[in-house]
């Protein structure tokens, strides 16, 4: 189901329509999922930002998981 901007007259609530589903997953098409490493293509662009960008996003990521920021630290060292 899908969720359209269109409203019902007398609801607050969104319309809500069957939508086609043509989606496959990748094995079903016998691709190969493509694999994510989020954490390393972090630290890749962090290495690429300049220092005081990349000093910014580390402090603002420290107050809110303080282990992260620490790993992303001695990853970037």
């Amino acid at each position: 189901m899908a969720i359209t901007r269109e409203y019902q007259r007398n609801s607050a609530k969104p319309a809500v329509q069957d939508a086609p589903t043509n989606l496959a997953t990748a094995e079903e098409n016998g691709e190969k999922p493509v694999q994510i490493d989020g954490f390393h293509q972090v630290v890749e662009m962090l290495m690429a930002a300049d220092p005081a960008f990349r000093e910014s996003l580390l402090t603002r990521i420290a107050r809110r998981d303080p282990r992260l920021a620490k790993s992303l630290r001695e990853q970037i060292l």
